[in-house]
Formats: structure tokens, C-alpha cells, sequence
């Protein structure tokens, strides 16, 4: 999981400076990113399937939502099958891992306050271990 974890925050990092795993501190700024893996399936072999959840978090001032859908638009990319653009349909790996993404879901959370606005983008992740 080190390695996967490793991965995903150096990509997301591209796309903005806050990044939490599991959970972002009391005082953090929004908007921010938070992702986690709820589920990560192993075949005992070369290869894990893994559920990994990345949680758009903002506290606009309008409670415009613009802001929060186009940093996750970022992150889900244009999913194209031969260039993506983000992780749908994409590939990130290091001299260890590469793990492949398959957008599932996308659900707008609904917070207990209702200032904070949330967006959740669910993935299939399919992790082959090199060597």
C-alpha cells in the first residue's frame, strides 16, 4: 500500500498542493483533496485490485460548486483511451508498481455543514507489481 500511496500523492500533488490521506487536519485550508483505499483485493500473486475514493473538499463562499467540479474534472482527466489526461483510463507507476484507473462512481456527498461542499470519485485501481 506504500507504494500505491506513494503514486496516487505524487499525481494528485500535480494537480493541487493539498493532499491528505485518510483524513485532513482540523485547520486545513479549503479547498483540498483527501483519497483513501475502503477496499484492496490481492490475487497472491503480481497483482492487487484496489478501491481507492478521492474526496473533493471546499467551503465556498457562494456555495458555488464550480471551483470543486473543476479540480475534480482535473483529476478524472478526459478518460481517452490512448492519452488520458487524468487518472481515467490512465497509468501511474514508479520503479516499482504501475496501476491502472477505471473511473466507477461519482457522488456529491452532502455534508453536516452545509457551507462545506464535497465530491467523491470512486476507482476501480488495478496495481501489477514490477519484477
Amino acid at each position: 500500500m506504500i507504494e500505491l500511496r506513494k503514486v496516487i500523492k505524487s499525481y494528485l500533488k500535480t494537480i493541487h498542493p493539498k493532499v491528505y490521506f485518510q483524513a485532513a487536519p482540523d485547520d486545513a485550508p479549503y479547498p483540498y483533496i483527501v483519497y483513501d483505499f475502503p477496499n484492496i483485493n490481492s490475487d497472491g500473486e503480481i497483482q492487487e485490485i484496489t478501491v481507492v475514493d478521492i474526496d473533493g473538499w471546499d467551503r465556498p463562499s457562494t456555495g458555488d460548486t464550480t471551483n470543486l467540479e473543476n479540480l475534480m474534472s482535473l483529476i478524472n482527466g478526459d478518460g481517452d483511451l490512448m492519452a488520458p489526461t487524468g487518472l481515467n483510463k490512465g497509468v501511474l507507476s514508479d520503479d516499482q508498481i504501475a496501476v491502472s484507473f477505471y473511473l466507477d462512481t461519482k457522488l456529491p456527498l452532502v455534508d453536516t455543514d452545509p457551507m462545506i461542499k464535497r465530491r467523491k470519485y470512486v476507482y476501480q485501481a488495478r496495481q501489477f507489481y514490477k519484477g
